[in-house]
């Protein structure tokens, strides 16, 4: 009974050393094999160029003119800066880690650097800009339909409830004098 005892509690050791949570220097070079920071630079990049086209063709539709158009401009700096500071590795690094902690065991984490160190793996990390640059461009091409679709209902719903407002005050009796009693 004492080696069943024994053996059992080996087991669990063993169990819970391979469950064990990930090290934060091997987090850290989890996400130097995978360029992390670079790639975060590049969504943040991304999200920008988008951000400005988008303001763009917003303002270009307003057609402004000097002083509106310095405003928008000095709006899309500030939103930009606000964005850098809000998406700055120094600000994501913490929660990068806090989620790979939470979510992945020491061993996984291990397996992974060892796949991001292999030659598949250093292709992936490589070619991964390239397919999120190729993403954003197809996403922005399918959302531009859809957003202009969302304005279209937008615009009608607005301008039927102003119809319904304009039919319910047509509608409404008028508000005969009141009569003075004798």
């Amino acid at each position: 009974m004492k080696t069943l005892t024994t053996l059992l509690c080996a087991t669990l050791i063993c169990a819970a050393a391979h469950a064990a949570a990930p090290t934060p220097e091997s987090i850290d070079k989890l996400l130097a094999v995978t360029n992390t920071e670079k790639l975060v630079a590049n969504v943040h990049n991304q999200v920008e160029q988008a951000m400005k086209a988008s303001m763009a063709q917003t303002f270009k539709a307003q057609k402004l003119d000097a002083a509106a158009q310095k405003l928008a401009e000095d709006l899309a700096k500030r939103i930009s800066a606000d964005l850098q500071e809000e998406l700055s590795w120094e600000k994501l690094k913490p929660i990068y880690v806090q989620v790979y902690t939470e979510t992945f065991t020491q061993e996984e984490i291990d397996g992974l650097v060892a796949f991001y160190e292999s030659p598949a793996g250093k292709a992936f990390v490589a070619k991964m800009p390239i397919v999120m640059q190729k993403s954003m461009v197809l996403m922005q091409q399918r959302m531009g339909p859809v957003i202009q679709k969302m304005q279209k209902s937008i615009q009608d719903t607005v301008e039927q409830a102003k119809a319904e407002q304009q039919k319910a005050a047509a509608a409404a009796p008028t508000a005969a004098p009141a009569k003075a009693t004798p």
